[in-house]
């Protein structure tokens, strides 16, 4: 599956398992995309349940909450 967010393609790498801290336990969905910035493949996670896809733009070395990113 794919996903689109402001012309970023996200691909579903599949999901994972996670324990939240209350103990109980959950799905998390395994997002594979390019980073805005330098075009380094990176990973993010996103709960199963979730309605809102919201992810991240940009790679851990490159990660600037807030900010957009810009169209060059």
């Amino acid at each position: 599956m794919k996903r689109v967010f402001n012309g970023q393609t996200y691909t579903l790498a599949g999901e994972v398992p996670h324990r939240r801290r209350d103990g109980s336990m959950t799905t998390l969905r395994r997002w594979i995309s390019c980073c805005a910035e330098c075009g380094a493949p990176f990973e993010v996670l996103t709960p199963s349940s979730s309605r809102k896809f919201e992810p991240n733009r940009r790679c851990q070395k490159h990660k600037r909450p807030g900010q957009k990113v810009r169209v060059a």
